[in-house]
């Protein structure tokens, strides 16, 4: 519920953008407060870089302060957050990158993704340290259920809004425009092959890090069970292949890909998976991206979250079982 509600405000700015492609004043308080936003990053970054700072961050029991996170590092990340999102912001910055991205220069909606990528790029490097040592501490730092449900909950929202459902689109025309049909038997073929493919090629390249990288691994994959160890049952990976199949295809397959591109998309993606750290493991998470986004391309979104859902139902049943 926590993440739920944290991602709220997202799909609220979102639903502002949609409005403000009809209307001044939706469009202009969006644009007003991610404006300020961006400043407030860019200043709190400068401060830290010059002065420094102590903090504290609790999570569940374990206490992280600024003797664990540089506050120099922090200011780093602020300060390229900000300054990029506000450069993105800028109508000329967008028409050039409309020459290799399918965005409107100006539209609402497509600079508030732009900045909402931003931030995601953001929000990773800062997760990373802060993974590492809570996992260092040997807190307990399981993902609950729940949580899981209400980020799944909030991106599927946000890949709804995102796509105009209500403001700009009917239902029909959101499926449309993500790409969605009635799953039947070509998705289910195509889900089924993809998926075998996908699991070899794990199989295959996770063998080989595992021979030039053990220890890493090792690192890696205790982290995992750590977040999600709630979910290591046949029960658990149902739900985990279900959520994060339907509600990370909607959003990055469904809702980005036809606008930002397939690499673009895929790099955003990868970044989600933040738990592997920077990691081999994220060149993985990488070329699945690409495979779900090819199947996107070729059949629709609905084989894409099919694979994806079956995808990680099958590794996770797998590591239940203690096959690696």
């Amino acid at each position: 519920m926590v993440t739920f509600l944290a991602l709220l405000p997202a799909v609220f700015f979102m639903l502002l953008a949609q409005m403000g492609r009809r209307r001044t004043w939706p469009r202009s308080l969006v644009y007003a407060f991610f404006g300020l936003v961006n400043l407030f990053l860019l200043v709190d970054g400068i401060l830290l870089l010059m002065r420094g700072g102590s903090f504290q961050i609790t999570v569940n029991e374990a206490t992280l302060s600024s003797q664990d996170i540089s506050p120099q590092f922090l200011g780093q990340v602020f300060l390229f957050t900000g300054g990029v999102a506000l450069i993105l912001m800028i109508p000329l910055v967008q028409r050039l990158l409309a020459l290799f991205m399918r965005i409107r220069p100006g539209d609402s909606v497509h600079t508030l993704a732009l900045v909402y990528a931003c931030y995601l790029v953001g929000l990773t490097v800062i997760q990373t340290p802060l993974l590492e040592t809570l996992f260092s501490t040997q807190e307990p730092m399981a993902l609950p259920a729940s949580e899981l449900l209400g980020q799944a909950s909030a991106f599927v929202l946000l890949a709804l809004v995102g796509a105009g459902l209500g403001t700009q689109r009917s239902i029909t025309e959101t499926a449309r425009r993500l790409k969605l049909a009635w799953p039947g038997g070509r998705e289910l073929r195509v889900a089924v092959l993809a998926t075998i493919a996908l699991v070899i090629m794990q199989a295959a390249l996770g063998a080989l890090w595992a021979a030039f990288s053990p220890e890493r691994v090792k690192e890696i994959d205790e982290l995992t069970r750590s977040l999600l160890g709630e979910f290591f049952n046949p029960w658990g990976a149902v739900v985990l292949g279900i959520s994060t199949g339907i509600s990370e295809e909607l959003v990055f397959r469904g809702a980005l890909q036809p606008r930002f591109g397939l690499l673009v998309t895929t790099a955003l993606f990868s970044l989600v998976h933040s738990q592997y750290l920077f990691s081999f493991a994220l060149v993985i998470v990488f070329l699945l991206g690409l495979v779900l986004g090819l199947v996107r391309d070729r059949v629709n979104t609905t084989a894409a979250i099919l694979t994806h859902a079956l995808y990680n139902t099958v590794l996770v049943l797998l590591a239940t079982y203690g096959v690696q």
